[in-house]
């Protein structure tokens, strides 16, 4: 599944971003990650869990397809089952660290991603949304090290 996301000052004609366009390529899989690399333009980023989702019977080498992602000059590969189990927060939470490991790319003050997060999460309780920091927290520092 895919979904393109859209942000400018100026007027956006379509929904859908141009192949070779993309400033950022976020994702939870990395074969996902390199099926998406011809929507990369050639200055942008993709970030992605380096934990693979086999439910192909051919999938392909991980390390060929980790040498793919690499060949983009901004990458970050993180293993975000580790980096989870590391911050002891659930295993859902690696969406918050993949989040917080684009974060650096989107150009938006990590505080504003923070303040976003409170306000999504307030109504399930202060520890859902202390989770989901801690995670976002944990992915941008992984991310700011790695770049």
């Amino acid at each position: 599944m895919q979904s393109h996301l859209r942000i400018s000052t100026e007027p956006i004609w379509s929904d859908l971003i141009p192949q070779g366009k993309a400033d950022l390529i976020l994702s939870l899989e990395p074969l996902e990650a390199l099926r998406y690399l011809p929507w990369l333009a050639e200055d942008g980023c993709v970030v992605t869990s380096s934990v693979p989702f086999r439910n192909i019977d051919n999938y392909p080498e991980i390390e060929e397809v980790y040498k793919a992602i690499k060949v983009c000059p901004r990458h970050v590969l993180i293993d975000t089952d580790a980096l989870v189990k590391e911050i002891s927060a659930p295993v859902q939470a690696a969406n918050m660290v993949l989040l917080g490991a684009a974060v650096p790319m989107l150009g938006i003050e990590p505080e504003i991603m923070k303040d976003a997060l409170t306000k999504v999460f307030a109504r399930k309780s202060e520890a859902v949304v202390a989770t989901n920091i801690h995670a976002l927290e944990a992915g941008y520092a992984y991310a700011s090290k790695s770049l």
